[in-house]
């Protein structure tokens, strides 16, 4: 499996980490389970980061990521229950 921050420190490196994992995954450099768990993964750890409110993803990440990303992205969320964070 290829390298990925695990605990981006801003949202500028999870953006950057979400968009090389999507653009990995579309090359078949990984697999949908690998993408899936990576999201998960960063939805639990910087879930402050990544939504914005309830369940909406945040606007910046929406906006950096592309229409296609996030396609990818709420796709893999399906079924994540999210943290409250305060």
């Amino acid at each position: 499996m290829i390298n990925y921050i695990k605990y981006p420190t801003t949202i500028k490196v999870l953006i950057a980490e979400i968009n090389r994992a999507c653009d990995d995954y579309i090359s078949r450099k990984i697999s949908d389970a690998e993408l899936k768990s990576l999201i998960i993964a960063w939805a639990n750890s910087s879930g402050d980061k990544l939504f914005a409110g309830s369940s909406a993803l945040n606007p910046t990440v929406i906006q950096r990521c592309g229409k296609k990303r996030i396609q990818l992205i709420e796709k893999m969320l399906v079924d994540f229950q999210s943290k409250l964070f305060f």
